[in-house]
């Protein structure tokens, strides 16, 4: 399993990319302002910290 991101939520907070202690996300910059993105999937441990800390529920573990 790994994250999925929910960028009709997202707000950009990037508590995911913070939390995360295998680097599973990057930092993008788009239109709308700097977002987290899945850059390495098959890191994902599934711990759920990303889960936890969003502040907008964005974010969910999928197959």
């Amino acid at each position: 399993m790994y994250p999925k991101i929910d960028y009709d939520k997202c707000v950009g907070s990037l508590e995911c990319y913070d939390v995360c202690p295998t680097d599973v996300y990057d930092v993008k910059e788009t239109e709308d302002g700097k977002r987290a993105v899945v850059a390495r999937p098959d890191d994902c441990t599934e711990c759920e910290q990303c889960i936890d800390v969003c502040p907008t529920d964005a974010i969910e573990l999928v197959d």
